[in-house]
Order: structure tokens, then C-alpha cells, then sequence
């Protein structure tokens, strides 16, 4: 299947609340990392392993939040996987930055799946003004 393709039906699936056709791509061992998994307490390394615990986490994310949108901003293909930025709307914040989510494929399969959240919706979601007062965080970019 093609990169194309692959985003394609992922969004499709999100968006229509439909996880068993997102996870129709991901591979038996897959893993998925993020910080929703922190979020929603699916495990405290912020990892979630095998399709079966996956798809499990997935149908806890459409029942939590089930007017979640995502549209897609950006796709960048690379050899073995694709990057998807995205926002996504209706779930932590309600003006949020964009999502970054890295896909790793084998044999055509999701092997790896990682999700980077933008400066707002770690903001919200985890209340950083609550836990980071007085400090401050460089970047050295």
C-alpha cells in the first residue's frame, strides 16, 4: 500500500470513529507511543505494545472523545514510514498547535507509531503553568 493510500484510510477511520480500519494497518507486535498514553493512563512509560493493546487504547480515545476531528496539514514521505502533521480538534485543546506522528512500516505494517504534541495541547491538557512555575525551559536549537 502507499504512503498516500495509508494516510488516506487512517484519517478516514479516525474521523469516522472507526478504529478497526486504523488498526488494520499496524502490524501484531506494533508499538505506539505518546503522550495520550500518559494522558488517558494506559500505562506510565507512555507506550502501549502489541495491535490487540492498541486497538484497545484506540477505542478508549473515540469513546473519551467522540467529537474528535483531525485534519491533516502536512504528509512527508520517507523510505521505510511517514510523517503526519496534523491538528486535532475536539480533544485536549481548544486552540490547538499541530500534531506530529511518525509511522515506521515493515512488510507494509506499522511497526512503530510516535506522536509529538504541540506546546498548546501539552499546555492544556497538563495544566504546565500548575507544575512549571518559576521555571524556565531553554531550547538550544
Amino acid at each position: 500500500m502507499s504512503h498516500f493510500r495509508f494516510v488516506q484510510d487512517w484519517l478516514e477511520g479516525w474521523n469516522s470513529r472507526d478504529p478497526d480500519r486504523v488498526m488494520a494497518h499496524y502490524a501484531d507486535d506494533a508499538v505506539f507511543q505518546g503522550p495520550s498514553v500518559l494522558a488517558l493512563g494506559a500505562s506510565s512509560d507512555g507506550i502501549v505494545r502489541g495491535r490487540r493493546e492498541i486497538a484497545g487504547f484506540n477505542r478508549r480515545a473515540v469513546e473519551r472523545f467522540p467529537k474528535f476531528r483531525f485534519e491533516v496539514e502536512d504528509v512527508i514521505e520517507r523510505p521505510r514510514g511517514v510523517i503526519v502533521i496534523y491538528r486535532k480538534l475536539g480533544v485536549f485543546a481548544d486552540n490547538p498547535g499541530l500534531t506530529v506522528e511518525v509511522f515506521e512500516f515493515e512488510n507494509d505494517l506499522v511497526k512503530r507509531n510516535v506522536v509529538y504534541w504541540s506546546a498548546e495541547e501539552v499546555a492544556s491538557r497538563f495544566r504546565v503553568s500548575s507544575w512549571s512555575a518559576g521555571v524556565t525551559f531553554r531550547c538550544r536549537c
